[in-house]
């Protein structure tokens, strides 16, 4: 009999192959065991013990007997065992009693904290959603407007009538007013304790301090500026201390082992697309199948969001199924003759939709392609069949929950599974990972086989991400600031995240996730992670901002939440790929605005529910993250520019000042130093005053435009 834990590392150890064994410890793990080989499988129904060494015997007709022996524990995912020495055995015969009885109770302690481990594990991870919630964030009811917040927002923002909001702003949905309201509360909240900070730590301290007048609350003979002293000796303490982390983190993500295996694991690589161009198409599918993963293991699975097309432009489904791929018969057939139904999830809640499917090989790689068209109420509208990104992700998500557990039926579902097993003489239930990869993106050809060599040899990992580069950098003064921003991003924010805790955001670019444990339980097809995913209930503005504009980092929330206890994000360098980016002001804006609303709401949503069952530990590495980076979004455009100035005061009384202005100006460049990157030095220069951009202006943009949850212009221009 084994106990299993999906995703644990901890090796566990058997008991000794005594007929002395205590019995404490037999019914212990006699118990812990009958605990977990009747859990019931994700369909529902209660099966035996879960894949292990005596499952083969029962493929082959043999029976599995039960052993005399204690009871082993298996380990993690990959089956590993460690046993104790026969000789260790015969060594403690000859043992004091008292020291006998000693390594007794010490072993027995061990055991059972391994069982509680598994148990605790099982509780995590196989319960069964659909019979029993067993939601551990109850306290929370998604989608309704919290009654404490709806007050204050209408009592602090009672100066805006709501006529005013109908007739100037055309606010006539009373959602859209109460999020307007709710918007102005944050930035009220805001800018007081911009003010705050603002007189204490800079316009007080210059009175009192620098210029020596009495003026404000403190005069300049009392003890302020002593506190004030000794504030900024803290901080800048704090941000040596800091510095020191980030370095540390750099350079263990930087030289991590390059080298990896070649699998034979079946690969799913999702590529949605909206209304991109013929060129991009081909390149991303391009790098995708040519990559150096087998061809016969990997499926391109292709979701075209509705048949739009840009002004002058071919829709980007007929792209795909005249131009690439071949299936112009079945177009001349007429679309609507073979579409089936699902459930679609967009911003307004469930909704039903029509899709095709198409399947075949390019290039010996098998492929299916899902157009959605939308129903016949829809097809006289702007955008028939469009519901978006997340939408094109719960149907790939929800197909390969389906064919595994038996759940979420849709035609659809069928029409496709039939296609792959008729057509491309595939079992999609096979399927282990799936690669989530955007339409402008082109992978590096060893990129996928290196991060499909992680997730199989580390049972913990739920997701991971390669380096994202920038593909455009001579397009316009903004694509070239964006070089350095890029590889900054990923060098430090992802290098620091990933050692301390896990990756917050699993960028859409170049990700990998776990489908599920070897084990058949569900990982990223969790069904309470795909029930939250599709938010199929009325949402605030918090909720827009989580679902429909930063879809890629609240499912890697999502994950955190309900897999953080035991595994992790991660992210490695090695694995690289480039994506275009905007090449105008306005697009980049508009880009960030999504990143930084996502990033703030996300980060709420975390703060709100902490990772499941997770340690006292993992809870506090994941908060001071947390705590980092709301710091460089709600602080850094007060700070940066009143360092600015504090600098420059410093530089003009002191002799030393401007030796810390040049050091703390060129902290990125020995970043590149440590990771070795030298080629990227050049980048900082167009960087350098794109400073003020990327730190004070987008990220109060962002702030101002949190109840703008349209997707806005699509990045590249």
């Amino acid at each position: 009999m084994s106990i299993d834990g999906d995703c644990s590392s901890r090796s566990s150890q058997d008991s000794p192959h005594s007929s002395r064994a205590e019995p404490e410890i037999i019914e212990s793990v006699d118990i812990a065991s009958a605990s977990n080989i009747f859990i019931s499988d994700v369909d529902g129904n209660n099966q035996g013990s879960l894949p292990g060494a005596s499952d083969q015997d029962t493929c082959r007709g043999g029976s599995p007997s039960m052993s005399n022996s204690t009871p082993q524990l298996d380990g993690d995912a990959g089956g590993r065992h460690r046993t104790e020495p026969v000789g260790e055995e015969e060594l403690n015969t000859h043992q004091d009693p008292e020291a006998r009885q000693q390594s007794d109770s010490s072993k027995r302690r061990k055991l059972k904290k391994q069982i509680r481990i598994k148990t605790l594990e099982a509780q995590v991870t196989a319960f069964q959603a659909w019979k029993a919630p067993h939601r551990t964030d109850e306290h929370i009811n998604p989608g309704e407007y919290h009654g404490f917040w709806k007050w204050l927002a209408r009592c602090l923002t009672f100066y805006i009538p709501s006529w005013l909001l109908k007739n100037l702003f055309k606010m006539n949905d009373v959602r859209r007013r109460l999020a307007f309201r709710q918007k102005v509360l944050f930035c009220l909240l805001l800018a007081a304790i911009y003010a705050l900070l603002s007189y204490f730590l800079i316009i007080q301290p210059i009175a009192s301090c620098v210029v020596k007048v009495d003026i404000g609350l403190f005069s300049r003979h009392s003890h302020f500026c002593s506190v004030v002293s000794n504030v900024i000796y803290v901080y800048m303490g704090l941000a040596g201390t800091f510095m020191l982390l980030v370095a540390f983190c750099v350079a263990r993500v930087r030289y991590r082992s390059r080298k990896f295996e070649e699998h034979d694991t079946l690969l799913v690589m999702h590529i949605p697309c909206y209304n991109e161009t013929e060129f991009v198409l081909r390149r991303t599918i391009y790098s995708c199948v040519e990559s150096s993963y087998e061809k016969k293991r990997k499926v391109l699975f292709i979701v075209a969001d509705g048949t739009v097309a840009s002004a002058g432009e071919k829709p980007t489904y007929k792209i795909l199924l005249e131009d690439i791929f071949n299936h112009s018969a079945d177009l001349e057939a007429g679309i609507d003759n073979r579409a089936q139904p699902y459930t679609s999830f967009d911003s307004n809640g469930v909704s039903d939709n029509l899709a095709l499917c198409f399947t075949g090989h390019f290039r010996g790689v098998p492929y299916v392609v899902v157009v959605k068209v939308g129903r016949a109420d829809e097809q006289d509208k702007p955008k028939p069949g469009n519901r978006g990104k997340r939408d094109s992700q719960l149907l790939v998500y929800n197909f390969f929950h389906y064919v595994n557990y038996r759940r979420l039926w849709s035609p659809l579902f069928e029409n496709i599974e039939f296609q792959m097993r008729v057509c491309l003489d595939i079992d999609a239930s096979e399927a282990m990972h799936m690669l989530v990869i955007d339409c402008d993106t082109e992978v590096q050809k060893t990129g996928i086989s290196y991060l499909v060599n992680k997730l199989q040899n580390d049972p913990r990992l739920i997701g991971v991400c390669g380096y994202t580069g920038v593909s455009n950098p001579g397009g316009s003064f903004v694509t070239l600031s964006q070089v350095f921003e890029y590889w900054l991003t990923h060098a430090v924010l992802k290098a620091v995240e990933s050692t301390c805790t896990s990756v917050l955001v699993l960028s859409g670019c170049f990700t990998i996730y776990r489908l599920k444990w070897p084990n058949n339980r569900p990982a990223i097809l969790h069904p309470l992670l795909l029930e939250d995913y599709a938010g199929s209930y009325d949402k605030t503005l918090h909720e827009h901002n989580l679902l429909s504009i930063g879809e890629d980092r609240y499912l890697s929330t999502l994950a955190i939440r309900y897999f953080g206890a035991d595994c992790s994000l991660q992210y490695y360098s090695a694995a690289a790929c480039t994506t275009y980016v905007p090449d105008n002001l306005s697009v980049l804006l508009d880009q960030r605005r999504r990143w930084t609303n996502s990033l703030i709401h996300c980060h709420f949503a975390h703060l709100n529910v902490l990772p499941f069952e997770a340690s006292f530990w993992t809870h506090v590495k994941l908060l001071f993250i947390i705590g980092a980076e709301l710091f460089m979004v709600f602080i850094l455009p007060l700070a940066l520019p009143a360092g600015v100035v504090l600098a420059v005061i410093s530089v003009l009384l002191t002799d030393y000042g401007w030796i810390i202005l040049l050091v703390f100006c060129l902290l990125p460049v020995l970043i590149c130093v440590l990771c070795n990157d030298w080629r990227y030095i050049p980048f900082y220069i167009p960087f350098f005053p794109m400073i003020a951009v990327f730190s004070i202006i987008i990220p109060l943009f962002s702030i101002w435009k949190q109840d703008n949850i349209k997707w806005g212009k699509t990045r590249g221009g």
